[in-house]
């Protein structure tokens, strides 16, 4: 039951992660090229507040998941699909608060000269953000993975 709820949790996470990332990628990025001053803190501030107050709650979760996986199918076959999931969100993580988070920092403070400095600040996000929209896909697809592998997932609440 415990690893059913784990991988539930996980899954939900992964899921929520990698929709975020591509919408970002294929509807969001698109119309950033155009960001200036004046608009950068409706379109790009407030969305990136949201998520981030969003992924916080439930980031830390998938962590405790993905160990949880891990511990409960230790010495078997799916134990690396727990081990990939931890994998998937740490590097997610890792780019996200040490790398992509200052630059969101920046850009929302208007830590910038002009509006050619604050397109190179988006680009670079955007690139970083690359790292997370393929990191997040492979993470997702590790926890359907185990989930669809694993069969009877439901069965384990009886």
């Amino acid at each position: 039951m415990i690893t059913f709820l784990a991988a539930l949790w996980f899954l939900f996470g992964a899921t929520m992660y990698v929709g975020t990332m591509w919408v970002l990628k294929w509807f969001l990025f698109p119309t950033w090229h155009g960001l200036t001053r004046e608009n950068v803190a409706v379109h790009f501030g407030i969305p990136t507040r949201r998520a981030t107050t969003f992924f916080t709650v439930v980031v830390p979760l998938m962590f405790v998941a993905a160990i949880v996986m891990i511990v409960t199918e230790r010495g078997t076959r799916w134990v690396w699909f727990g081990v990939a999931c931890l994998v998937g969100v740490f590097v997610l993580t890792f780019v996200g608060q040490l790398i992509i988070i200052p630059i969101n920092r920046r850009v929302r403070g208007g830590q910038f000269t002009d509006d050619t400095e604050l397109v190179g600040l988006l680009r670079r996000w955007m690139v970083l953000n690359d790292v997370r929209f393929y990191g997040s896909t492979l993470t997702w697809v590790a926890i359907v993975w185990y989930v669809v592998a694993r069969g009877d997932l439901l069965g384990a609440l009886t």
